[in-house]
C-alpha cells in the first residue's frame, strides 16, 4: 500500500512539473510576443498591477486569450492561471 501511494505522489509531482512546464512554454509564445515591454519579475508584481483577486487573473487571461485568437483550451487557460498565479501573484482562490 505504502508502494502504491509513493508512486501516486511521484506521478502527481511529474504531472504538475509537466503542465507547469508547457504553460511556461505558452506564456513564452503567447503572452510575452504580444506585449512591448520586458516580462520580468517586476512586471508582475509592480504595486499598481490590476490583478487584485484570483478571478481578475482568470478574468485577463482569458480576455487575451479571446482577443488573440491564441485557442487554448479551457484547461490551457486554467494552467495558464495557476502558473501566473503561483509564480507571481499568489492570489487565494
Amino acid at each position: 500500500m505504502k508502494q502504491q501511494i509513493i508512486i501516486v505522489i511521484a506521478l502527481l509531482a511529474t504531472s504538475n512539473a509537466f503542465a507547469e512546464s508547457e504553460a511556461l512554454e505558452r506564456h513564452n509564445e503567447s503572452c510575452v510576443s504580444c506585449h512591448i515591454i520586458d516580462h520580468d519579475d517586476d512586471f508582475y508584481t509592480k504595486e499598481n498591477t490590476r490583478m487584485k483577486t484570483h478571478f481578475d487573473l482568470r478574468r485577463q487571461v482569458s480576455t487575451c486569450a479571446v482577443a488573440f485568437s491564441v485557442g487554448w483550451f479551457p484547461e490551457e487557460e486554467a494552467e495558464e492561471v495557476k502558473f501566473l498565479n503561483d509564480k507571481y501573484y499568489k492570489l487565494a482562490k
